[in-house]
């Protein structure tokens, strides 16, 4: 069954449509609309796709017969699990008073240049920055801290934060630290649960 995005018939009364953000960590946001141009640029992008969820393909993410904008629960819920670790991340960062540097996020930019055949200049503004800063996180907090301290930092930062995932996407489950995607269990793109933060 495919998650309705793109229509507010999916949305009993409009209620879901005064939730303006996708994914929400303390203050920190995705926006819907964002989040669901990255939906799409996923779905479309084969390079992108094979990086952020190896061996997934395109068919399993929309039927063939599904409207514009409608994508398997899966795959919304495995979105919005990889956008709270993107904002955990970061939070955990400016929590500890690490910023990112120039060179963290350089690193990123050239190892999606070699993966992506367009490079990111092909990607546009603001998903490129949102996977750039997201993924120079990760490496910034594994360079900073060891395993154990950075597995320690990241359980207590998130069972005080407040993580909210709009129920049109999924539904954050705070003992299994993933998002549960919007109808049921499903495991996420790749199989199985993905790690906060994998190492």
């Amino acid at each position: 069954m495919a998650a309705c995005l793109a229509t507010t018939a999916c949305s009993p009364g409009g209620a879901l449509r005064e939730q303006s953000a996708a994914v929400r960590v303390d203050d920190a946001t995705i926006s819907r609309s964002d989040f669901e141009d990255q939906l799409d640029l996923v779905y479309e992008n084969d390079d992108l796709r094979g990086y952020l969820f190896a061996g997934v393909t395109r068919d399993q993410l929309r039927a063939d017969d599904a409207p514009v904008g409608a994508y398997t629960q899966q795959y919304v819920g495995a979105m919005a699990g990889l956008h709270v670790q993107f904002l955990v991340a970061d939070e955990v960062l400016d929590a500890e008073g690490v910023e990112l540097s120039a060179d963290d996020r350089d690193a990123v930019v050239a190892e999606l240049d070699q993966v992506l055949a367009g490079g990111t200049d092909d990607l546009p503004d603001d998903a490129r920055d949102d996977l750039v800063d997201g993924l120079a996180a990760f490496g910034r907090l594994r360079a900073e801290f060891e395993q154990d301290e950075l597995g320690d930092l990241v359980n207590q930062f998130v069972g005080e934060a407040t993580i909210v995932v709009n129920t049109r996407y999924g539904t954050w489950d705070a003992e299994r630290l993933t998002v549960t995607p919007p109808d049921g269990p499903a495991p996420p793109p790749g199989g199985g649960d993905a790690e906060l933060l994998p190492g």
